[in-house]
């Protein structure tokens, strides 16, 4: 039986190339592999949201479990109450939309304009929220509506009008998962890279798992904000990475290339040396 493919396995690359990979990045198998998985989840997920408002369990987690804790905690843990505000603000749109600026010039500061592009094309996610919550949105909405929501007009937010996809869940799976991603692609030691993978798994599940605690999404808004924004996040990733490969291997092949249609240098040697020899022997 043929096995999945290794999740980092790909060119080796020198550690002094100019493009070099880091040793945690994925292969463009395991990152297409995700795609495969998010994008037919995504599309269940918009015809389930189209057709029903929420499901029953979903229903009696919001009604009988979230609003108790949500209550015990602000009553017997206020600071932690408002600790988990402050994790939600993570994935707001004011302070992603910062994030990939910062992180954006950072790159572009460290001469990695490859990173910069990468982390620009993030900035995807965005108008991705916007499309499905304008096409998921029961009722339906304006696009008056949905471009008052985007900046916040009157205080009516986004998710003041449309529930699906969580905002917060989707900006957040693609901003932390690109920058983790930057920090195991400069990064020569699988542990780093490995490292930044499982902060920004614990920092996403964290701000989407406090939207719930603050009742404002149901379960179904999260699994469609990840699944949204694991498809572009892989599909981003698998690009780049093809990319590096493909260059690497051009060069490896231009040099080799060149190697074999080098002539082999010859010592041109006298003939009267050469007879001299032979009498000699």
């Amino acid at each position: 039986m043929r096995r999945l493919p290794d999740p980092t396995s790909r060119l080796v690359v020198s550690d002094d190339a100019q493009d070099r990979l880091g040793g945690a990045v994925p292969s463009p198998a395991a990152a297409f592999l995700l795609t495969l998985i998010a994008l037919p989840s995504l599309f269940w997920l918009v015809t389930l949201k189209r057709t029903t408002t929420y499901t029953g369990p979903e229903e009696w987690l919001m009604t009988h479990v979230v609003p108790p804790v949500h209550a015990w905690v602000q009553t017997n843990a206020y600071p932690l109450d408002l600790l988990l505000r402050g994790l939600s603000a993570l994935g707001s749109g004011w302070f992603v939309a910062l994030g990939f600026a910062f992180t954006g010039l950072l790159a572009l500061a460290k001469g990695r304009r490859d990173l910069a592009l990468l982390l620009a094309l993030g900035t995807l996610a965005f108008p991705i929220e916007w499309l499905l919550k304008y096409f998921t949105a029961i009722p339906e909405i304006s696009l008056t509506q949905l471009g008052s929501a985007i900046f916040n007009v009157h205080g009516v937010g986004l998710d003041d009008i449309a529930d699906f996809p969580a905002g917060h869940a989707l900006r957040a799976t693609v901003f932390y998962g690109l920058v983790a991603f930057c920090v195991a692609r400069l990064s020569s030691d699988r542990r780093q890279g490995m490292t930044a993978y499982a902060v920004a798994l614990a920092l996403i599940g964290s701000i989407s798992l406090v939207r719930l605690y603050l009742g404002a999404h149901y379960p179904m808004d999260l699994l469609g904000g990840w699944m949204a924004g694991a498809a572009l996040l892989s599909i981003l990733v698998s690009v780049h990475v093809l990319t590096v490969d493909e260059r690497v291997r051009r060069e490896e092949m231009a040099a080799r290339a060149a190697t074999a249609s080098t002539p082999k240098r010859r010592v041109a040697v006298p003939l009267h040396d050469r007879e001299s020899g032979a009498r000699a022997t």
